[in-house]
């Protein structure tokens, strides 16, 4: 493992010269409005990342945590103008080392075009440069650092603990917000205008704990609950982090009532159950007694039922018909080349009334028919390579981007890892049981796992 981390060390000045570069870029055209706060998390963002970057275990942790929570600190010290948050990029700055392993890994080939078309495609958003920086963030550093994570040795385990305990923390705390609206949730809602979440302390309210939005949260949440019912061999979890994490990720998305991620869940625990040929039931049967008995229990149980029932008349329901709206108005944004990274998405508010709501057609929009067709190849070659484990994340991540963008941020960053997107077809670098045997002091230079 010494060599490995000889290498991790040779990242960081690297990561620290291409974190010069882009503030060296950035910073003069925002100096004026560019706030205290601001600038504050992005040093702090910088001193982690360099910390992280000498140990790949606590540039993961690292990760997972600056990306679930940096929303609430954000909330806590709002920025003096909320539609220009810069601070949102930081987790992208803590994931950089994790990105430049992927860059360094022998990755497949269609992740390497995919990544150098979303570059090119990013440099015509320079008119408006913090758009295009935020878009090419967006899409490109959740797959190389997914790709750096699987060659990690142990580096999947590892992430998917962080994935369980910083998930689970997060919506816990988005179940308490629920009933109890803490002020500086409700001034940022305020602030932000984010409509889709409600008013903080009525009946209908939808948390998004320390994350940006109700779906994100619903994501995480969904994502924790696939992690203990599939991948439990990744965590180990005891008895009562098992009962922790189910329940509080079950109740925390059945309170987002982001009914997109519910159907793209349980889609996802059935053919995962049919993968595993019903192993998981165990871990199934009281997640689904309890989910119930919090419907029939909780306040908001009503709520969450009337919302089940909007699937069965979507012809009434104004979420459904908003976004039938929005793809009537998609064929005027889309171009054969693209619009360019973040127009469409992280930068929609700057040049488009609404953004697309479809991670597919935001693809399509922003990178054009050859982006299309590269991610499609990405896609389909992580269909290839996946196992009847990873079926379960793969059929989330390709449902929930048909109502989100989840290719890229945090939820991308999720589901491309736990998909195994990067695994070598031979050796296992990913592999949790393959890092424990390279680590292992026993293993002998005359023994076969010395000499593999």
């Amino acid at each position: 493992m010494r060599s490995g981390h000889r290498d991790w060390a040779s990242i960081v000045p690297v990561a620290a010269a291409t974190l010069a570069v882009g503030l060296g870029i950035v910073l003069p055209t925002i100096t004026s409005s560019f706030p205290v706060r601001d600038l504050s998390l992005f040093l702090l963002a910088a001193t982690a990342t360099a910390l992280a970057s000498a140990r790949p275990s606590l540039s993961i942790v690292a990760v997972v945590a600056t990306f679930v929570f940096s929303a609430w600190v954000r909330r806590v010290l709002p920025a003096i103008d909320p539609s220009a948050d810069l601070s949102a990029i930081t987790p992208f700055i803590v994931a950089l080392p994790l990105g430049l392993q992927g860059v360094k890994a022998s990755k497949p080939v269609g992740v390497t075009l995919l990544v150098t078309w979303v570059t090119l495609r990013a440099l015509i958003s320079f008119d408006l440069p913090l758009v295009g920086l935020a878009g090419w963030l967006n899409l490109s550093v959740p797959l190389l650092a997914a790709v750096g994570i699987a060659r990690i040795p142990s580096g999947l385990s590892t992430f998917a603990r962080a994935v369980v305990i910083c998930g689970s923390v997060a919506a816990t705390y988005g179940i308490v917000q629920y009933f109890v609206p803490f002020s500086w949730d409700v001034e940022w809602l305020l602030r932000s205008g984010l409509e889709s979440a409600g008013q903080a302390g009525e009946v209908d309210f939808r948390p998004f704990a320390t994350l940006p939005a109700p779906g994100t949260g619903a994501v995480v949440g969904a994502v924790v609950i696939l992690i203990m019912v599939f991948r439990s061999d990744l965590v180990s979890p005891s008895r009562l982090v098992w009962a922790w994490a189910l329940g509080s990720a079950g109740i925390f998305v059945l309170l987002t009532q982001v009914r997109s991620v519910w159907l793209a869940l349980l889609a996802a625990l059935i053919v995962g159950s049919i993968a595993a040929r019903g192993r998981p039931a165990r871990q199934l049967l009281p997640l689904g007694a309890f989910m119930v008995a919090a419907v029939l229990i909780l306040p908001p149980g009503e709520i969450i039922v009337d919302r089940i029932e909007t699937l069965n008349n979507l012809n009434d329901d104004v979420s459904y018909q908003a976004r039938l709206d929005l793809l009537s108005q998609t064929g005027a944004l889309i171009s054969p080349l693209g619009s360019g990274v973040g127009t469409l998405s992280a930068g929609s508010r700057v040049r488009n009334d609404a953004s697309i709501d479809n991670g597919y057609l935001i693809i399509l929009g922003e990178l054009g028919v050859l982006g299309a067709i590269l991610l499609v190849t990405v896609l389909v070659l992580l269909t290839r390579r996946s196992r009847p484990s990873e079926w379960p994340f793969l059929i989330f991540l390709l449902l929930t981007s048909a109502s989100g963008f989840t290719f890229g941020n945090f939820a991308g960053l999720l589901l491309w890892s736990l998909a195994g997107l990067g695994r070598p077809d031979d050796a296992e670098d990913g592999n949790p049981q393959l890092g424990r045997v390279l680590e292992a002091p026993r293993v002998g230079p005359n023994s076969k796992a010395g000499s593999a």
